[in-house]
């Protein structure tokens, strides 16, 4: 073989290994560390919020599952909206004439959403069948010839969201939000089918005890006007925002979601979600949402979108005041009760974590000495194959460099 010729297959030889490294697939080392992490997906961002800059971002505009950080953004709507100082409202009539003690008609109940009816969240605003029951008792009714209605027909979409899976609707977790919820949709560990249901049986035998008596009969209310016998509030929208985020609520979250378009379907709540947040100057262009809670599976946002979301969001009614409150502070509260627990960065990491079958996610602030946001972090971890606690240890080790040296 001639020296021209072996030059040429020397040349042909570097070329396929050029073509071959230029194929190969790049692994790129994070940030966040674990075992077998090449297979897995993690994207990261730390925003300084004095400045705007990035001090870290690996795979930002990604889009991954984001599971319960999406309460993040239904919580911001909902502050954006308003709905921090408003209530659900549950309204109960009488409709049908009342002649010696009978109300010849219904004890109507109109469901509005509210998730909070008799849960064991505030038991301070607890008693709702039996309040109706006192009133029916007050306007001299001693019995109802027909019955006892609960009427969600104003409140469509009733049920868990059809984007969640089966496995979950089963249980407490993914109890679905009807027009009427009661006791948190929840039996023990389980679901409640039918609250609308549970919550007619409890009022029931609240006017048995007041003496009522309910005959069930079909009765001609045609032509009849239902008149307001009371109506009952939810607590205020914040303490709701408040519990839901530190105990990562689905059920209320779905509720507040809801709140957002009252008497619309999911959809339409969504929509009104987006455009509430758009108008604050937030991009939805690499996002899909069909919940509020982060059941779904089919979520997707980016941490790009979540960073630009908390920095959004931190100056909102007086910084802290507000939105950033809503977080748990590590080592003290909720999910993230024992995340840096006695630990120089106790409550100095208010956090909304979200965690399913292999997806590890957070999403919040670094806090100052006075509790006001200096830094937005999100760090969502999907597909990962190893044990859930070496990818926590992993972020707490990423967390404590990141923040070490920061005394703000």
């Amino acid at each position: 073989m001639t020296t021209s010729e072996n030059l040429n297959s020397l040349y042909k030889i570097l070329l396929l290994q050029i073509v071959l490294l230029l194929a190969a697939p790049v692994y790129s080392k994070s940030v966040i560390p674990f075992s077998r992490d090449r297979a897995s997906s993690v994207a990261v961002v730390v925003r300084d919020l004095r400045t705007g800059r990035d001090l870290v971002s690996q795979n930002p505009h990604k889009a991954m599952l984001p599971a319960s950080t999406m309460k993040c953004v239904t919580s911001a709507a909902a502050i954006v909206a308003g709905l921090d100082t408003a209530r659900f409202r549950t309204d109960v009539y009488l409709c049908g004439p009342v002649d010696n003690g009978v109300l010849n008609g219904n004890l109507i109940v109109m469901g509005a959403g509210d998730p909070t009816i008799e849960s064991g969240q505030f038991p301070g605003n607890s008693g709702f069948p039996a309040k109706i029951a006192a009133a029916v008792r007050d306007a001299g009714i001693r019995r109802i010839r027909g019955e006892i209605t609960v009427d969600q027909s104003g409140f469509p979409d009733n049920g868990p969201c059809d984007r969640w899976e089966l496995s979950d609707v089963r249980y407490d977790y993914g109890a679905g939000l009807y027009g009427m919820n009661f006791r948190d949709n929840r039996h023990g560990d389980k679901a409640v089918e039918s609250p609308a249901e549970a919550f007619g049986e409890a009022l029931e035998n609240s006017l048995l005890a007041e003496g009522i008596a309910v005959d069930w009969d079909e009765t001609d209310i045609s032509g009849e006007t239902p008149r307001l016998l009371l109506f009952h509030e939810s607590p205020r929208g914040d303490e709701i925002l408040r519990n839901l985020m530190c105990r990562s609520d689905n059920l209320f979250a779905e509720g507040i979601l809801r709140q957002l378009a009252p008497g619309q379907s999911r959809k339409a709540a969504i929509s009104r979600e987006r455009s509430l947040l758009a108008a604050k100057g937030i991009d939805f262009d690499i996002t899909d949402i069909y919940d509020g809670s982060g059941l779904s599976r089919n979520n997707r946002v980016t941490a790009q979108f979540m960073a630009d979301l908390l920095e959004k969001m931190a100056p909102v009614r007086g910084a802290a005041a507000s939105y950033v409150s809503l977080f748990p502070k590590v080592g003290r509260e909720g999910t993230v009760r024992n995340l840096f627990k006695k630990h120089p960065l106790t409550e100095r990491l208010a956090l909304k974590s979200g965690s399913m079958n292999g997806v590890h996610c957070y999403a919040g602030y670094k806090l100052d000495a006075e509790g006001n946001p200096t830094h937005a972090v999100v760090i969502l971890v999907n597909d990962f194959f190893c044990k859930r606690d070496e990818v926590r240890n992993s972020i707490s080790r990423f967390l404590e460099s990141q923040f070490k040296n920061d005394d703000n």
